[in-house]
């Protein structure tokens, strides 16, 4: 009788403890809330600079770009663990009376300590980002982007010697999305001026509604080309906008607004227009390195619609080795009414070498 009660024991122990080893094991669930207001639950199986795997109990495992998680949520529950192992008693001597066996004991283990909440005020931050004032200190932390060079070079019958370089930069805060572009290129074809133009986009969106569909935009563009005889080019717009289409690999807009264009060409008089401005633009992921980027837009002169501007650009690009990738760009641009001498159309594709930041 004994001899059963002490193998009863040893048995309960032993479960207690395997129970105590596969609940400390198991990972907690994560809750993870996305930008476009929808919830996924499940365990994080990989995440890196740019993706999250989580693989879900409905869905099984799905990729989520870092980009588009807004806050994440972690459930802990409350394991009790056995304070000692209890191990069977040593065996009595033969006609001594059986002595009752102590029960094992157990305890739970106290969360961890919550600090205290003080009602100090908080510590100004010291050097570069004491001096910046405060309404402004969100613009100077969370950007996101590349800069890319790339040249055609050629030495024989024809000699070539062309440069390129190519910026963007994506800048998010509560509902405000602030996006910069940049390109230049300069070079030479047989001793003669083939390319010689500079150029920079400021686009500032506010997402106005609480899916963040409908947005107001604000767009600014500056530069020069003096191959096609243009010293100076200004533009200035606002519109509102929508997102068609929004899924993890493909984001659709549309956009409606006005813009003013002024010109300074270097062989006839300035030109200002007042122009309509109808944009779409498509981001594109179909696998998670390969990325496909579209914007057309089409620019008529209010009081002359036969007077206007269309532009395409188009970049893919596909990373390297970490924070390097190479893209191809592509950036066609047709105007009705050009400078003299120049053809309507304009067509450029470059191949850069990015690194990304």
């Amino acid at each position: 009788m004994q001899h059963r009660r002490h193998r009863l024991l040893e048995g309960l122990s032993r479960a207690g403890f395997l129970c105590c080893v596969l609940s400390c094991l198991s990972a907690p669930p994560t809750t993870i809330q996305l930008r476009n207001g929808d919830r996924l639950t499940g365990e994080i199986v990989r995440e890196d600079s740019r993706r999250l795997i989580l693989r879900s109990p409905i869905t099984g495992k799905i990729t989520i770009p870092l980009d588009q998680i807004e806050r994440r949520l972690t459930l802990q529950a409350t394991n009790t663990v056995p304070a000692t192992a209890v191990s069977p008693p040593a065996p009595e001597p033969a006609g001594s009376p059986a002595a009752p066996s102590p029960a094992p004991s157990t305890a739970a283990v106290p969360p961890p300590p919550t600090p205290p909440l003080t009602n100090n005020p908080p510590v100004k931050p010291s050097g570069i980002g004491s001096w910046i004032p405060s309404w402004i200190s969100h613009m100077t932390t969370n950007w996101h982007g590349n800069v890319g060079l790339g040249m055609n070079l050629g030495f024989g019958t024809t000699e070539r010697q062309t440069f390129f370089v190519n910026a963007n930069a994506l800048h998010k805060w509560d509902r405000m999305v602030n996006t910069i572009n940049y390109s230049a290129a300069y070079g030479f074809v047989d001793n003669t001026q083939s390319a010689n133009r500079m150029d920079g986009t400021i686009k500032t969106d506010v997402f106005v509604d609480r899916t963040r569909h409908f947005y107001l935009y604000n767009l600014g563009l500056g530069g020069y080309d003096y191959i096609r005889l243009i010293n100076m080019r200004l533009e200035e717009g606002l519109g509102v906008g929508y997102k068609v289409y929004d899924r993890n690999r493909m984001v659709i807009n549309v956009e409606v607004g006005g813009q003013v264009q002024y010109f300074d060409y270097v062989r006839q008089a300035d030109r200002t227009l007042w122009s309509a401005r109808v944009s779409e633009n498509l981001t594109w992921k179909p696998s998670d390195k390969f990325t496909l980027t579209q914007r057309l837009q089409y620019m008529p002169n209010i009081s002359e619609p036969t007077d206007y501007r269309i532009r395409l650009d188009l970049v893919a690009s596909y990373p390297l080795y970490k924070r390097l990738t190479v893209s191809l760009n592509a950036v066609n641009e047709y105007e009705s009414r050009p400078a003299r001498t120049t053809d309507n159309n304009d067509l450029q594709i470059t191949t850069n070498i990015n690194v990304s930041f």
